[in-house]
């Protein structure tokens, strides 16, 4: 990660020396890149919808005898981990690592080495340029086209940055919701008006319990009433808020008998009993 930060930085003395200057955006995601024993840690840095600086890392339960673990590895958090291992980063450990894989799968470069390829292959690129460069294309032939690169996951590593990168321009809403219909609710439910995507996000909730809601919808998504809100209570008293923008709000769920308007929901923190 220091390394990324490095990155960021030379990327933002550059974009502040050109004319215009977007808002530089982080966009981070976990993702399955390489078999199924590790996972990656996919991190991209936006300038506008240009990709200015990319890092990978994995993470894989490693030889506690020759591998640097990850913090608290010796500590409480380690105490679950199996046998003889540390769950340790790639990338502060290239060096044994990338010695097992010149001994065991015959590799000809260091694990580091193909991760700079890959980072320096996205970078520069356009989200959409990224897209279109590795759309339909086969394993083999994204090894040959990153060029100083053999790590047989090439294509999956880019596949992470790219959704890493569309993860940037994310945007979420948070919701402190206060239940004051009286009865628990049995199911709370947000729904992206443009697509139709239901995602059930809470479910018995006690009367007058608060329960506090992240959800996240694409970049290209009008966050303006871009949300419906649905919930029902024990009783079956089924109720929808349909415009619920993608924004930081008290949501407070109310009875049918104590609507004042036409929404079964008050933007305000219930006042203190």
């Amino acid at each position: 990660m220091k390394k990324f930060v490095a990155l960021l930085l030379a990327a933002l003395l550059l974009c502040t020396s050109a004319a215009a200057v977007a808002e530089i955006k982080i966009g981070q995601v976990d993702y399955a890149a390489h078999g199924t024993s590790c996972f990656a840690v996919m991190t991209v840095a936006l300038d506008g919808d240009t990709i200015v600086a990319a890092h990978i890392d994995e993470f894989q339960f490693l030889d506690a005898a020759s591998a640097e673990g990850v913090p608290n590895s010796s500590e409480s958090f380690g105490k679950n981990f199996p046998e003889g291992k540390v769950l340790a980063s790639k990338v502060v450990n290239n060096g044994m690592y990338s010695t097992n894989m010149v001994n065991k799968a015959g590799a000809t470069m260091p694990l580091g080495v193909g991760y700079k390829a890959i980072e320096a292959f996205a970078t520069g690129k356009t989200i959409t340029e990224l897209e279109a460069a590795i759309d339909s294309k086969s394993k083999d032939e994204m090894v040959d086209a990153v060029s100083s690169c053999t790590l047989v996951d090439t294509l999956g590593y880019l596949q992470g940055l790219l959704a890493a990168a569309k993860a940037a321009n994310n945007q979420t809403g948070y919701y402190t919701v206060y239940n004051k219909t009286g009865e628990t609710v049995k199911e709370l439910s947000l729904t992206i008006n443009a697509t139709g995507e239901k995602t059930v996000v809470a479910m018995d909730v006690p009367a007058d319990a608060v329960k506090v809601i992240a959800f996240t919808v694409s970049g290209d998504v009008d966050p303006h009433g871009a949300l419906t809100l649905s919930f029902t209570t024990e009783s079956g008293y089924t109720a929808a808020m349909e415009t619920l923008g993608v924004e930081t709000a008290p949501v407070t769920l109310l009875a049918a008998e104590a609507m004042t308007g036409a929404t079964p929901i008050s933007f305000s923190a219930p006042k203190a009993e």
